[in-house]
């Protein structure tokens, strides 16, 4: 009933109706609530909520929707795309309100999965990279995890980024020092995954990552909590290996140190 509303009504009961969908793709499985083809005929109202004239509430409940759908299949994150909602999402990733920004780099973040999407970050002459880099040092929880995400799954589809990322800002060492410190585990996680992708990348970035705090920070987490797997320490030892691998640390017995160049 509510997706002809949302497309043939006034401008007013197109707003509602829209809102009312948005709703129901945040709170239920979009996949069992729009089943079939019906899913593709909500992208549109959902992206025509991402207007200024709409209230804040209808464009962060619209990005949530959007996030959700865009989680479900390549063919989805196309009609979006399709939709001209690209544009939109990054627009709102300036958002000054906390909630909506997180929301749209929330979206951003399972849209990366699409090469085409990939490729915006890969372009010159933008500072899309730089503000992920950023928002991964900002101390909304959100907005860090979204932001840690969607590096993390950018660096790890496209190693040339991995050396892009030193050039975004001086502060970029101590962000991602920053993640592998954090209380919260899935922020941890995050870090240590765009380290690893970034030690993989390019040996000289390595060795950066290495005459910093973060060797001392990844020789801890890879010892892992008690008697429980622990994904973190599993990719903290990945971080280790590749290191030795270079021969830019060498293994102790008492634990790990630098390479000196005049041993033998």
């Amino acid at each position: 009933a509510l997706i002809p509303l949302a497309t043939d009504n006034t401008n007013v009961g197109k707003v509602k109706a829209a809102q009312a969908l948005a709703k129901i793709a945040i709170t239920s499985n979009p996949e069992i609530a729009f089943p079939g083809e019906r899913i593709y005929e909500v992208v549109r109202p959902f992206v025509n909520l991402l207007k200024l004239e709409c209230t804040l509430l209808q464009n962060f409940e619209a990005l949530m929707a959007l996030t959700n759908l865009a989680s479900i299949s390549e063919r989805l994150r196309q009609k979006i795309i399709k939709e001209k909602a690209l544009p939109k999402i990054e627009g709102y990733m300036f958002e000054e309100n906390e909630l909506v920004r997180a929301a749209a780099t929330e979206c951003m973040c399972n849209l990366v999965l699409t090469a085409e999407v990939q490729k915006l970050f890969l372009a010159s002459g933008n500072d899309r990279l730089k503000l992920l880099v950023l928002y991964c040092g900002e101390e909304d929880e959100r907005l860090r995890k979204a932001a840690a995400g969607t590096l993390a799954m950018l660096t790890a589809e496209q190693p040339e980024l991995c050396t892009r990322i030193p050039g975004t800002t001086t502060h970029w060492l101590e962000i991602f020092q920053a993640l592998l410190l954090s209380e919260i585990s899935d922020l941890r996680h995050r870090g240590v995954v765009i380290v690893q992708n970034i030690m993989q990348a390019e040996k000289g970035l390595a060795e950066t990552l290495m005459e910093s705090e973060a060797l001392e920070i990844l020789t801890v987490l890879a010892k892992g909590g008690e008697g429980k797997a622990d994904p973190v320490a599993k990719v903290a030892q990945n971080c280790l290996d590749k290191a030795l691998e270079y021969g830019i640390i060498r293994s102790r017995e008492d634990g790990l140190e630098k390479s000196k160049g005049t041993e033998p």
